[in-house]
């Protein structure tokens, strides 16, 4: 992962935020987001960080009473938000 991947990841995050948040619920987003940091990833790694983030996001879809419980569930195992946007990938909601 080079550094180009990774600022676009992280504006790809900025951008989800702007398009699923309205300005009132954009701060509150970004700080619940940020609960989630370097330590409750694997190797302390700024990919896994984004990566869970983004999952986030994409689990919450625009939901944001749904972002703590998703926090919580990936500083326990980042793995399990990553995983669970690949399920939801696989079983599209009809």
């Amino acid at each position: 992962m080079n550094e180009k991947e990774l600022v676009q990841m992280a504006h790809d995050i900025q951008m989800q935020i702007s398009i699923d948040y309205d300005l009132t619920e954009k701060e509150r987003v970004i700080s619940m987001l940020s609960e989630l940091t370097h330590k409750h990833v694997m190797a302390q790694s700024e990919w896994n960080l984004l990566s869970a983030r983004r999952a986030i996001l994409t689990l919450a879809d625009g939901k944001i009473e749904k972002l703590p419980e998703l926090v919580k569930a990936a500083q326990i195992d980042f793995r399990d938000v990553i995983y669970w946007v690949t399920l939801d990938r696989k079983n599209p909601k009809s």
